[in-house]
């Protein structure tokens, strides 16, 4: 088979010029991105080179040999570089590699100027080399993109070719001359055609490829992110809720209950002026609770909730909680037991655990009945401490249990002294807990009381 190596080096110069122009296109209009210039100037040189030897009798006064295989050399290094950094990272170290072995090559091949057969033995080497590494590269993020593994089979097989092709020239008895039209250079440029067209188009679908999973991954963020406006706007109109009628509701009541005791007090009527005094003072401090549950609440949706964990001493914890409560509980004159077991040390954030003990022990209050009793107790298991607030109130329905800690909504029920709540303690319970790895459960039989319990691990995570 004869070729006509004239021709075809003049068709595949205009191919390159054409892949030339759809890179530049490329960048200026799509993509942006470096390595494409990189990849187009490696064209170029390829290019040029080929023009260079189309008429290296018209420019005898130039080195053209020498040129021509630099411009060679460094476009094999150019395109394969730009091929591996399509994710957009600089590979420094491979980088130098290129440069060194560029610089090797193109040395090797001034020692040896003066024999065809090595000089186009060394060229070809580049050629195999710098491809096969590019393949690598690529078959390296096959799981990543589809179109990598493809690009990296075909710099593969044609770094495989070229490695033949080094042999085949070897191992031949004349001197080398591409232009005599072997049966291997005519495949060489039948195959470099096909070869050139392919990465071309395959690097630019690689790219439209990681395009359209950015944008699937910014859809999944746009998704996420609307997810979490329309999470915060629920929490914004059930922050407004519970600001109109749950915190106006005990003011109100306040307002009233005062304005009772100003008459009361006129009236000298002390024995009445004391139960609305104590009235007063449980109505204020189930308020401080339902403001702090809110203070709390808005700063766990928002993201300004700290958390600090450090060790400290879990009875001392509990003992100023039960302090805060004791007269709450005492107005129904319930009772607040203590294990004094719970002597231990506890590695947690010490103000959002006593957050959750004051709700669970404040909830306990609301639903036990007047002499009822309330117990604080923990249980140490091999990697944790389980916590366990129980009381011999009023007791939770099994429906309503499945709904207490749900995220979306919030469970409330007047209290044995007709108590009012935002339903809001629980959920930062939950939140508060989960923060720490733990677990937060509820146990209880309709007129045999509740057990609220959770767990925390009790050693710091390395």
């Amino acid at each position: 088979m004869t070729l006509d190596y004239p021709t075809i080096l003049f068709f595949l110069a205009l191919n390159n010029i054409f892949i030339i122009l759809l890179f530049i296109y490329q960048f200026f209009y799509q993509h942006r991105k470096w390595y494409l210039l990189l990849f187009a100037l490696g064209v170029m040189f390829q290019t040029a080179a080929i023009i260079i030897f189309g008429n290296k009798e018209v420019l005898s006064f130039l080195p053209v040999i020498r040129i021509n295989n630099f411009l060679l050399i460094s476009s094999f290094a150019l395109t394969s570089y730009g091929l591996v950094s399509f994710d957009g990272k600089i590979r420094k170290n491979l980088l130098w590699v290129f440069l060194v072995c560029v610089f090797l090559f193109y040395s090797s091949i001034l020692i040896v100027e003066e024999n065809d057969t090595a000089l186009s033995v060394i060229r070809i080497l580049a050629c195999s080399f710098f491809y096969a590494v590019g393949a690598f590269y690529l078959f390296s993020n096959k799981n990543k993109y589809k179109f990598s593994l493809l690009l990296s089979g075909v710099l593969f097989i044609y770094s495989i070719f070229q490695l033949f092709r080094a042999v085949h020239i070897y191992q031949i008895d004349r001197p080398y001359n591409f232009l005599d039209g072997s049966i291997v250079d005519n495949w060489l440029l039948i195959i470099s055609v096909f070869v050139i067209s392919t990465i071309s188009i395959g690097f630019i679908m690689l790219l439209n490829e990681i395009d359209q999973k950015t944008i699937l991954e910014k859809n999944i963020k746009i998704q996420e992110d609307k997810l979490r406006l329309e999470e915060l706007n629920l929490s914004k109109n059930k922050l407004f809720s519970i600001i109109s009628h749950d915190l106006r509701n005990p003011f109100s009541s306040i307002i009233g209950l005062s304005e009772l005791l100003k008459h009361s007090t006129e009236d000298k009527d002390i024995e009445e002026s004391q139960s609305l005094a104590s009235m007063i003072h449980t109505t204020a401090e189930s308020t401080l609770v339902l403001l702090d549950n809110l203070l709390n609440w808005t700063k766990s949706q928002t993201g300004q909730m700290n958390f600090t964990p450090a060790t400290f001493d879990l009875k001392t914890a509990v003992i100023q909680v039960l302090g805060t409560l004791e007269p709450i509980a005492q107005v129904k004159n319930i009772s607040l037991n203590y294990d004094q077991s719970i002597h231990t040390d506890i590695y947690a954030d010490e103000n959002m655990l006593k957050t959750v003990l004051r709700n669970l022990i404040s909830n306990a209050i609301k639903f036990t009945d007047a002499n009822g009793k309330i117990h604080i107790h923990a249980i140490h298991k091999p990697d944790l401490i389980e916590i366990n607030v129980s009381d011999n109130g009023i007791g939770i329905h099994k429906d309503v249990q499945e709904q207490l800690f749900a995220k979306n909504e919030t469970h409330t029920t007047s209290g044995t002294a007709n108590e009012v709540g935002s339903g809001l303690g629980l959920l930062i319970c939950k939140e508060f807990v989960e923060k720490h790895d733990g677990h937060i459960w509820v146990e209880s039989e309709i007129g045999e009381g509740s057990k609220f319990k959770f767990s925390l691990p009790l050693k710091k995570k390395i």
